[in-house]
């Protein structure tokens, strides 16, 4: 797959992303109004839980090798993607794994913290200019 195809991709689950979060948030709000029943604040927060995990997993196998080529920095890119994943889904599971009072609540704020993720992603890993179909691919045999 081409890197801009590969991106287009990506921008346009993050842009999926961002509609479950809004989704989820209105829902966490309706819940605290007394006018949505705690069962569909839970499957929404295990949907949007289990649509995260799956677009990292996603992300993580189509932009490990692509980053690897694009020029010297390209392990330190997959190393901090890999890491801010992995730090994510533990927040994840801390946060979303809470009394769901505790979790309606605090939704806003995860949802800024998570929106921030996914823009920073569009800033580096994604943007155009490192994640380009005229890469020249990098000699790592040491030769």
């Amino acid at each position: 797959m081409e890197p801009s195809v590969a991106r287009a991709r990506l921008l346009s689950q993050h842009e999926g992303l961002r509609d479950r979060l809004g989704t989820t948030l209105a829902l966490a709000e309706r819940f605290r109004a007394g006018t949505a029943p705690e069962s569909e604040v839970i499957a929404a927060l295990d949907a949007l839980r289990d649509a995260f995990e799956e677009h990292n997993q996603f992300e993580e196998s189509l932009l490990a090798p692509m980053l690897r080529e694009t020029d010297a920095f390209g392990e330190v890119r997959v190393a901090r993607m890999v890491g801010e994943h992995s730090e994510e889904h533990r927040v994840f599971m801390v946060f979303l794994g809470g009394p769901v009072d505790d979790v309606v609540r605090g939704l806003a704020d995860f949802i800024e913290e998570i929106a921030a993720h996914m823009e920073a992603e569009e800033r580096t890993f994604l943007h155009p200019a490192v994640l380009r179909d005229d890469v020249v691919a990098i000699d790592h045999s040491g030769a």
